[in-house]
């Protein structure tokens, strides 16, 4: 039901035959310091909605989730618990990576950060529902820096 594209190299994978999430993989290195957030861009993109798909009365997520692994072996854990990417989202998809641990953590292109797996979500009846989307990454209807480059350099992670 989604369309995706991706960065070369970061095609989402299944990792073993009964994966029910597919694994996102760092588009860059980076650092990630003790007690800090870091933006990691995945290389993956919503193309588009197949919405003929979608079950009438559902609207289709990707949820970004963390890798127990990077949680139990490094203190590496997802800033905002759990992501959501709603199906008007075309920006890339973009992992809140925080370092609980006492060191640096190096992330380095291709690693593993997070899985990704696909929802049907129905709303909750009578709530009100807005327009369309103007903002990017985390500011839905909020104005910010178009690329993640610009996130991530404005300090506002």
């Amino acid at each position: 039901m989604f369309k995706l594209r991706f960065a070369e190299g970061c095609e989402p994978a299944y990792m073993t035959e009964h994966s029910a999430a597919a694994d996102l993989v760092a588009r860059e290195a980076a650092l990630l310091p003790p007690g800090k957030v870091v933006l990691v861009p995945a290389g993956v993109w919503i193309d588009s909605v197949e919405w003929a798909q979608v079950p009438t009365g559902f609207l289709p997520e990707l949820q970004v989730r963390a890798r127990s692994g990077l949680a139990r072996k490094a203190s590496i854990s997802l800033a905002n618990g759990i992501g959501t990417i709603d199906a008007d989202y075309r920006d890339e998809v973009g992992v809140l990576l925080i370092n609980h641990g006492e060191e640096a953590f190096i992330i380095n292109q291709g690693d593993r950060l997070a899985q990704m797996v696909l929802n049907l979500v129905a709303r909750i009846p009578g709530l009100p529902v807005g327009g369309e989307r103007k903002g990017g990454f985390g500011s839905t209807l909020v104005s910010t820096p178009s690329s993640m480059m610009d996130i991530r350099e404005s300090g506002n992670i």
